[in-house]
């Protein structure tokens, strides 16, 4: 099975990344991925840098660490 991550964000406090999970989840699943890894930025806007998204930035150098051990985690 292939392993995937998923990266979720929402611009504001009172939205909430539920569904976004639930669908990545979906698309995942039929994709044939396991999920290892979720990331989520909460509050933050998709147009703030990656130094203002902390869990975008996580996953960024997990991505890179990952390519340098020659694996294939696709980011949903």
């Amino acid at each position: 099975m292939k392993r995937a991550v998923l990266y979720l964000r929402v611009s504001t406090i009172d939205q909430t990344t539920a569904n976004q999970e639930r669908e990545l989840r979906e698309v995942a699943s039929r994709m044939g991925c396991e999920i290892v890894r979720v990331y989520k930025d909460h509050g933050i806007s998709g147009a703030k840098a990656r130094d203002k998204r902390p869990e975008f930035d996580r996953l960024l150098r997990s991505a890179i660490i990952a390519r340098s051990n020659s694996a294939n985690t696709p980011i949903i």
